[in-house]
């Protein structure tokens, strides 16, 4: 149900999805701008790496066959440590700074965007409002910087549990184990984020609608999403495998296809999430209203004190 009224919500907003889009793209330029300070010494860790990664033999390879896979995903693994060891034994300034700028402000900015996706939707799922971004962009500006400067630090744990699982899946040397690597690395892959997304779907939505400061929205986002904590995990999961799988089938065409829209996708799942799981009625399309069940109704007995 969760996925279903994100999906139209999805739908019945999707300008939204376009303006989200080129705010991706502007972060994304801002960022590249940043690292084209040094952009020949990058080019020229690139093309180490890719040498020794022999990267050029993964465009022979399957999407989805069996040993191929194994090895495709190998050697793009073996890519990425050589440009990281070819930069830190280079320069290691630089290599801090590469490492700031992607995994720091890159993510800052996408967070920030986060957030005004979230202000628009709530705006349409109470009221069937719509929104300007850009206003909406300068107007909730304080409370998202604020809200993605913690959630970037947040946010590492989890990312690196997700980067060193796919790391430890490519060390697996076994001939029998390479056939079943594509079905392995997708599960791995959607538990892992659907995990990840459990402990922060409500975030967003309550910083949003109750504007409090970034821990109290965290308690309350949290305290809101375990209400039915495996509807949650379990639409999450469905999500990022149908996402996994299709990227892998579709290649470098899921840069075009999939990769724009699975962010709104997930911004406007917490806020169903969110709203579901507080009893909230809201909007899913102009002509229809869906009214979940009260939090009295779903809420167990110890857990009524917290509708004061």
């Amino acid at each position: 149900m969760m996925f279903r009224n994100s999906c139209k919500l999805l739908c019945a907003n999707f300008g939204e999805v376009w303006k989200l889009l080129v705010y991706h793209i502007l972060s994304l330029a801002f960022c590249v701008g940043l690292l084209a300070v040094f952009y020949k010494d990058y080019f020229n860790f690139v093309d180490i790496a890719y040498s020794k990664a022999n990267m050029q033999t993964v465009w022979d390879t399957g999407t989805m066959y069996g040993s191929t896979f194994a090895n495709a995903l190998t050697i793009v693994a073996n890519f990425i440590i050589y440009f990281f060891e070819a930069m830190f034994a280079s320069n290691i300034g630089k290599g801090i700074y590469f490492l700031i700028i992607v995994a720091l402000v890159m993510p800052l900015l996408m967070n920030i965007g986060k957030v005004v996706t979230c202000e628009l939707m709530y705006g349409y799922m109470s009221a069937c409002q719509k929104q300007s971004f850009t206003g909406t962009f300068l107007k909730t500006l304080k409370t998202s910087l604020a809200y993605s400067s913690v959630k970037v630090f947040y946010a590492l744990p989890f990312n690196f549990l997700i980067v060193s699982a796919m790391w430890g899946l490519t060390r697996i040397n076994n001939d029998i184990f390479d056939y079943f690597m594509p079905f392995v690395f997708v599960i791995i892959s959607a538990l892992l984020m659907a995990f990840k997304e459990l402990l922060n779907a409500g975030w967003a939505p309550a910083k949003v609608v109750y504007d409090h400061n970034v821990v109290s929205s965290y308690t309350i986002g949290m305290r809101a999403i375990f209400r039915k904590g495996e509807r949650v995990f379990s639409s999450a999961f469905i999500i990022y495998l149908l996402t996994i799988v299709l990227s892998m089938v579709l290649g470098l065409y899921a840069i075009i296809i999939i990769l724009p829209i699975i962010s709104p996708l997930m911004h406007i799942f917490e806020m169903v999430a969110f709203f579901s799981n507080q009893g909230m009625r809201f909007y899913v399309d102009n002509d229809t209203i869906l009214s979940p069940k009260r939090l009295e109704e779903v809420d167990k007995i110890e857990d009524a004190k917290y509708l004061l």
